[in-house]
């Protein structure tokens, strides 16, 4: 087929082709048990004493319906499974977050105290309606003081905990030491679009079945699950040429026709979504027919399945035949293929379609999802996979990995372990108990309705009693692709937002009838989860809300101080409070993370010092120049109107300064009128052109510079952070 393809993977032949067991007990998987025999070096006795399979713990019903063997207090499993040692709470996320949450109080309580005393002097009590916006400097300066709490840590702080196993962390990967008869099949599910099959997909196929041939000679079974919403879209080369590659790769695929094809809706603003619970749907479906077939000896012999020939792999030629028939009862609507490919393991490993995975991953999630029951999602932190390699790839591959790191050493002191919504592995027993009747009438897994889907259900998770677990010790081996452009990171900030402002309130148009928080926030806070997580997540989400006002926030502090209007001290303590961020962020923080890394023996402190300085000027005009595009996102949430996102660019697009400067002006030219007008306005009131009592010159540098700061910032951020400005070829 392809000759890259052939050259990449000569040993695909040998590839194990079996399904999961513990969905059908009836079916045999000849192939794989010959493959799973086969031990890697080293390992030739690992499993020889292994009693207990996972199936003991998880099984299905008749009606394809996973059934769990353990108590429903999932609160006992807390003392460990099957004797293990019970995983120590750590406490230090919560202390640390209460530190945070006094500070924020104190300076509420300091504003709300000074304005108490000038109301004594002057009489005045008009500016007791200033409180009323006391709960938002509460929540907004959350995050200044969990950076300013964790700055503190960092640098003198314990850190042995980074090393360890705790309840949401994991340091150490798990031993063989609990006996398992047969890991359990593993499902990797993969949503993609229309990226590139040779530059994007295929190293990711590559990779992960690399994993599952490892995963075979340890003794357990994998499949590919492809959720193709590319597929229909394609030309017929393209379509014929990812068809064969799936065949020829034993990849299981659905594909679900295009948005507005003969009414069919792609409900979501990202698609991905629905794109995971059609292919879900489907699969589950060909499941209940295939427990038909199999009930049912006369259509079993109809297809040749009557156990006459030794070499027929029965369950295949069910499966496909279940997949046909739930195939036509979409009138033609669904593309699928590899029946075999599409029956869901009882552990599911959630990828990207630009991914790369160590070879052991499959074998240490089942043993971890197996000691520990309670665990719903084990996450694993992920570093940057590069293809660009150009200055803007690298900028933004160091942020994630600096955030990657502040989330592993936040969950090794007990916070709340994220789902970040790839690279991670999921419970299917658990996916199944949480699932919910969506408004049109039909059960699923993801919301749909939610840009933060992977929340949602990590939120539903949690509320059911089951735990998130961060997980470090793949030592990068799992690697996931970055923005490419600063359009792309720019989408995916607005997307951020317009999130977190969905997960908090409702739209304008809604509070009058239902109140202004959003009923999924409402139950977040009134669930069982740990009060310092809600706290840690009111922080992370009220930080992009402050993101979003400091543009704002510095015309009206250009407006107030520089034409001497009369303001509270009230005030006043806002704006010492914004210009103390600039300091936090972009100097204390980077430097008390160079010291964390230190610590932690990543890397030397001078090499960590100029790892984490070497960006300083672009990370300014990055975060600096997001205001605008962050509150455009937030006020479309809130105003109800409908904005999107084109998908994530995942090949490298080779451009020069003559494509750029017009897709900048398309994209930013609001932006530019925007901070022109207002260059105009600083030049203008700088000079003797305006009356005397108007003139904002040098001498107000204090009042001038965070507005010029976030105006340039704004202006330099699309020209800056381009690299292919510099390149003047045509």
């Amino acid at each position: 087929m392809l000759p890259v393809e052939q050259q990449q993977l000569e040993v695909m032949p040998q590839f194990p082709r079996s399904r999961p067991r513990p969905l059908s007990s009836k079916f045999s998987s000849d192939a794989s048990d010959s493959s799973g025999n086969e031990k890697a070096d080293g390992q030739a006795h690992e499993h020889d004493n292994e009693k207990t399979s996972i199936s003991d713990v998880v099984s299905v019903d008749g009606d394809g319906k996973v059934e769990g063997k353990l108590s429903a207090d999932l609160g006992s499993l807390e003392d460990g499974a099957q004797g293990l040692p019970r995983r120590p709470m750590r406490f230090e996320a919560a202390i640390f977050m209460g530190i945070a949450t006094g500070f924020s109080f104190l300076f509420v309580i300091i504003a709300l105290d000074r304005m108490l005393e000038e109301s004594m002097v002057d009489g005045m009590y008009i500016r007791w309606a200033l409180a009323a916006v006391a709960p938002l400097l509460f929540c907004v300066s959350l995050f200044f003081t969990q950076a300013l709490v964790n700055c503190v840590f960092y640098t003198f702080g314990p850190v042995s905990q980074f090393y360890t196993n705790s309840k949401y962390y994991s340091g150490i990967a798990p031993t063989s030491d609990f006996n398992i008869d047969k890991l359990p099949h593993v499902t990797i599910q993969m949503p993609v679009y229309k990226e590139s099959l040779e530059a994007t997909i295929m190293p990711s196929i590559n990779s992960i079945q690399k994993a599952m041939i490892s995963y075979a000679r340890q003794g357990g079974t994998s499949s590919i699950f492809v959720n193709d919403d590319g597929m229909q879209l394609l030309s017929q080369e393209l379509r014929e040429e990812r068809m064969r590659f799936y065949e020829n790769r034993n990849i299981g695929w659905v594909a679900r026709p295009p948005h507005g094809t003969d009414g069919f809706v792609r409900a979501g603003r990202f698609k991905k979504a629905s794109n995971m619970n059609y292919g879900l749907t489907l699969a589950l479906r060909m499941e209940e027919l295939l427990e038909e077939l199999d009930k049912d000896p006369a259509r079993k012999a109809a297809l040749g399945v009557d156990g006459s020939d030794p070499f027929m792999d029965e369950e295949g030629v069910l499966s496909d035949h279940a997949l046909e028939l739930a195939v036509n009862e979409t009138n033609g609507e669904a593309w699928a293929s590899g029946g075999k490919a599409l029956r869901i393991g009882e552990v599911i490993l959630l990828v990207d379609s630009d991914t790369q995975v160590p070879e052991d991953c499959l074998r240490d999630a089942a043993r971890e999802l197996a000691q520990t029951p309670e665990v719903a999602i084990l996450q694993h932190g992920s570093d940057v996979l590069q293809v660009a390699h150009h200055y803007f790839e690298n900028i933004t591959a160091y942020f994630p990995r600096r955030v990657n790191q502040a989330i592993a050493m936040a969950c090794a002191n007990g916070e709340v372990a994220p789902f970040v919504g790839h690279n991670a592995f999921l419970r299917w027993r658990a996916m199944q108990e949480v699932a919910f009747v969506d408004s049109d009438g039909k059960r699923k897994i993801w919301s749909e309705s939610n840009v933060s889907e992977d929340f949602d259900l990590s939120l539903r998770l949690q509320v059911a009693g089951y735990t998130i677990r961060w997980a470090t010790y793949s030592k990068g081996g799992f690697k996931e692709g970055v923005s490419l452009t600063c359009d792309d990171e720019m989408n995916r900030w607005q997307k951020y937002a317009y999130g977190a402002s969905e997960l908090m309130f409702r739209p304008l148009v809604q509070w009058l009838r239902h109140g202004p928080f959003a009923a999924q926030f409402i139950k977040f806070m009134g669930s069982r989860v740990p009060l310092y997580y809600k706290m840690s997540l009111l922080a992370y989400y009220w930080s992009y809300f402050g993101i979003a006002g400091s543009f704002l926030i510095s015309v009206l502090n250009y407006v107030l101080l520089g034409f001497t209007i009369r303001v509270d001290n009230y005030y006043l303590k806002g704006f010492e409070l914004f210009l103390a961020c600039l300091v936090l962020f972009f100097a204390a923080g980077n430097l008390a993370h160079a010291i964390l890394e230190y610590r932690l023996k990543i890397r030397g402190l001078g090499e960590s010092l100029v790892a984490n300085f070497r960006w300083l000027p672009f990370f300014l005009i990055f975060f600096q120049g997001l205001s605008l595009s962050v509150s455009y996102a937030i006020l479309a949430h809130l105003f109800s109107y409908n904005i999107s996102w084109s998908a994530t660019v995942k090949e490298v697009e080779s451009s020069n300064f003559f494509r750029e400067v017009p897709r900048i002006w398309k994209r930013f030219y609001p932006t530019f009128i925007i901070c022109g007008i207002l260059v105009g306005v600083m030049i203008v009131f700088s000079t003797n052109l305006v009356p005397r009592g108007f003139v904002i010159d040098g001498r107000y540098w204090a009042v001038i510079f965070p507005l010029a700061l976030q105006v340039g910032s704004h202006i330099l951020y699309p020209i800056v952070l381009n690299p292919w400005l510099v390149i003047f070829s045509y």
